[in-house]
């Protein structure tokens, strides 16, 4: 699917910047950075899954205590 970005001059600075980073184009390197943003927000939503995993478990007792108190 074609689309058209428009930046404002200080967001094309930073994709300059990016793309000279990563020795590619304009295009590749905001690509790049979609997917790597994808991954971190992954990878967050996953960590808070475990989190949540862990005080429903092992801390369940501290949690029943701290909301009876």
């Amino acid at each position: 699917m074609a689309m058209t970005l428009r930046l404002d001059s200080a967001h094309d600075e930073m994709v300059t910047r990016l793309s000279d980073h990563m020795k590619c184009s304009k295009n590749q390197a905001v690509l790049n950075a979609i997917e790597m943003a994808d991954q971190r927000v992954g990878q967050t939503e996953k960590a808070l899954a475990r989190v949540q995993e862990i005080i429903s478990t092992r801390d369940k007792e501290l949690m029943d205590r701290l909301a009876d108190a």
